[in-house]
């Protein structure tokens, strides 16, 4: 934090589960700037015809995704003190905030994201580790562009496990501005290599940095 900035940065940490997992960013964005209001604490506020607090989000989530590490930067004014519990309790459940404090980093600064997928299936465990043991070609699609590319190079690493007929796969994905896999590639490479599953469930469950370290 610089002593030149009006204001000083704070960092939530919250759980995004039930409803608020079909929430799109912009309904994200809305409940989150309510609640920070809500909180009673002094927040700062952008310059303009409609002032807001000034939030920063990670990587937003698909629809239908949970999440127990989502992230929002957000300002208090000069001179205010960081009230955690006031901010948990202006927080609904489905948005659940684990911790506030103010960060050393910047969300720049995240690498990876550790993924839980889960989905029934009658594939052996070892099939469907084995579909990401070799090069994977699919189409990947941007906003601008789509082009074919190995997913394999965006997996840092996959274990996969299976129970009473569920299939659960632990993976790291890159997770940067410069590099992105969504989970939703996991999948749709299972379909390619013909592993046929149901009622897919994912789960983000925490941000890294480069070094492998739980990101905060």
């Amino acid at each position: 934090m610089s002593d030149n900035k009006p204001f000083i940065e704070c960092r939530a940490v919250f759980e995004k589960k039930g409803a608020a997992i079909f929430f799109s960013h912009l309904d994200l964005s809305r409940a989150t700037a309510r609640a920070l209001r809500r909180s009673g604490q002094d927040i700062w506020l952008t310059e303009g015809f409609t002032p807001r607090p000034h939030m920063v989000f990670s990587l937003p989530l698909s629809l239908g995704y949970e999440s127990e590490c989502e992230l929002v930067d957000f300002r208090l004014r000069l001179g205010a003190v960081l009230d955690e519990r006031a901010v948990k309790n202006a927080f609904p459940d489905t948005l659940k905030i684990k911790s506030v404090y103010h960060p050393k980093t910047k969300m720049k600064d995240i690498a990876f994201a550790r993924w839980e997928i889960a989905f029934e299936t009658k594939a052996e465990q070892r099939a469907v580790a084995d579909c990401f043991a070799k090069p994977l070609v699919l189409i990947k699609k941007t906003k601008r562009s789509e082009s074919k590319c190995d997913i394999t190079e965006f997996i840092k690493s996959l274990e996969c496990t299976k129970r009473a007929g569920t299939v659960r796969i632990n993976a790291v994905l890159d997770c940067s501005a410069e590099k992105t896999l969504s989970p939703a590639y996991i999948l749709e490479g299972l379909e390619k290599c013909g592993v046929d599953f149901e009622s897919p469930r994912i789960k983000r469950c925490e941000f890294l940095d480069k070094d492998m370290q739980i990101f905060k």
